[in-house]
């Protein structure tokens, strides 16, 4: 039981790290090699753990294999395109300028009804609304409505704005973060005199959070909130 137990723990980190080496995409949306390489993943890290007398290295030579075809594959992949068209799939374009493309549907074996179904899931309930319908390479549906049909934004009403870009964590539960102050070249001593200035101390804030724009909220562990 213990073998077993250790196994299992030795299998999980190294499954974390590797999976952490082959990058984000894998734990998104998969393309047809990085499915098979999950799915040998899995198989392969079973082993040793329902099989004890097993030998170990057995297991990680395989992983290892594995982790470098897949990294390996990808590096050759971009730099040669004929590779990756024979390796991976590429988008089919379904529906082009509001008109079905029949032979592109079979090809990707996609019935009428399936089509209805991935474009409702896109928020378009009028297959006479959509102009482009864009099946992508990791299965997904894309699809573009018509212009007329499109939610209009602000520069259609010439609306000024100023871009508040994304949200930096800067205290998280009365612990500053060090991580978000060194990406917005701040250091504590900034962030002890803005909360101050702002009447509190860091440790009474639970949450703080600035943006590009230089927009700061702040709720407090008693509840209330500051925003600036």
């Amino acid at each position: 039981m213990v073998a077993i137990f250790v196994r299992t723990v030795i299998i999980y980190f190294i499954l974390v790290i590797i999976m952490r080496i082959m990058g984000k995409r894998q734990l998104g949306e998969l393309e047809l090699s990085e499915l098979v390489v999950t799915f040998l993943l899995s198989e392969i890290a079973s082993y040793p753990i329902t099989s004890p007398n097993s030998s170990f290295v057995s297991t990680i030579i395989p992983i290892a294999t594995l982790a470098a075809l897949e990294i390996g594959t990808s590096f050759i992949m971009l730099k040669i395109p004929a590779i990756k068209r024979l390796l991976s799939s590429s988008p089919s374009v379904v529906i082009s300028k509001g008109i079905i493309d029949i032979k592109a549907m079979k090809k990707a074996r996609i019935s009428i009804d399936e089509l209805l179904c991935q474009i409702r899931q896109n928020g378009i309930y009028d297959l006479q609304e959509v102009d482009y319908a864009i099946l992508e390479e990791n299965g997904k549906m894309s699809v573009i409505p018509k212009s007329m049909y499109r939610q209009p934004d602000k520069h259609d009403m010439n609306i000024q704005c100023k871009d508040s870009g994304v949200m930096h964590v800067l205290v998280s539960d009365k612990k500053p973060n060090i991580y978000a102050l060194n990406r917005l070249n701040k250091d504590k001593a900034w962030l002890e005199r803005k909360v101050k200035s702002l009447g509190t101390t860091v440790g009474s804030i639970f949450c703080m959070t600035i943006d590009d724009a230089g927009k700061i909220f702040i709720q407090k562990t008693d509840g209330t909130q500051i925003i600036r």
